[in-house]
């Protein structure tokens, strides 16, 4: 199983890092990411639908995945209606470092529209009382908990600076998936003190203590890698123990939030359809909680 999860999870870093590279090119429309964010979120829709699918909250599955599609779609116009290439020369006097906040707006809106369609197609679909409440619930949450987390990851890619989108994303996912690597290696090799039983009965402190170590090195990896073979402008190495640290214990959450996701439902993974992982959900799991924090901290504290 660790062997699967560790040749899995490396193979996906590394197509992941592939596409990024050849979309360079492509500023500022980036069409393998779109399609990447667009596969991996639909089929992490269906997940949720099918795993909430039992409880009170059941959501309609069709409004969960039309409305994580009209995000992701959302993310981009932006970039389409008043896309640019990217100016490589970060001292241009036309550079707004919080620019990336300002393109949040239409992934926001886009959800305050599915929150009032959300309401209207239930109100059409109202038979009896009891269940529309919780079903509205049930479909905002899941919209909410894929499409709007996910935009902050998404929105990483038009960083501006020489690769810096990429390098951003990059660190974003090495860092994260690092962190499921080491908690999960650790875990299973010296685990014995259980790190919150309640949501997940087999995760260890020792586990966490390893995913935590595991961020901060795979951080520090990109640094190296970034600095000595891209020659591109990067985290010095305190910034990116900082960013490790935090980045690697914000994924490590998304992990048990998901965890306690899947055990209100009496289900152990999302599906069965990445092997050594579960599901999409459970790939991506990390990667929501952190993508936000990982954000924010690119701009406080990124080249």
């Amino acid at each position: 199983m660790l062997g699967t999860r560790l040749v899995f999870g490396l193979s996906m870093v590394a197509g992941l890092v592939l596409a990024l590279n050849l979309d360079e090119q492509l500023a500022p429309y980036y069409p393998c990411w779109f399609v990447l964010s667009t596969i991996a979120l639909l089929v992490a829709a269906r997940e949720l639908s099918n795993l909430l699918a039992e409880t009170p909250a059941a959501p309609s599955a069709n409004t969960v995945v039309g409305g994580v599609l009209a995000l992701v779609i959302a993310n981009w116009a932006p970039h389409m209606v008043y896309g640019k290439p990217r100016s490589l020369d970060l001292s241009a006097l036309d550079y707004d470092p919080f620019a990336p906040l300002s393109a949040l707006a239409w992934p926001f809106l886009t959800f305050t529209a599915i929150i009032l369609t959300g309401f209207v197609v239930q109100g059409l679909q109202f038979d009896r009382p009891g269940r529309t409440m919780a079903k509205i619930a049930g479909t905002l949450l899941a919209v909410a908990y894929l499409g709007v987390l996910a935009a902050f990851t998404i929105q990483t890619r038009w960083f501006a600076g020489p690769r810096q989108g990429l390098l951003a994303l990059v660190f974003l996912f090495s860092t994260a998936k690092g962190a499921d690597t080491g908690a999960y290696a650790i875990g299973r090799l010296i685990g014995k003190h259980k790190l919150w039983p309640a949501l997940s009965p087999s995760k260890t402190i020792e586990g966490a203590l390893g995913g935590l170590v595991f961020g901060i090195l795979a951080a520090l990896i990109v640094v190296a890698v970034s600095r000595f073979w891209m020659r591109a402008p990067t985290l010095s190495v305190t910034a990116a123990v900082i960013y490790g640290a935090i980045v690697s214990t914000a994924a490590q959450l998304g992990d048990l939030m998901e965890s306690m996701i899947k055990r209100d439902c009496l289900r152990k993974d999302a599906s069965s359809s990445v092997p050594g992982f579960g599901g999409v959900l459970d790939v991506i799991d990390s990667i929501l909680f952190a993508g936000p924090i990982a954000f924010l901290l690119w701009i406080a504290i990124g080249p």
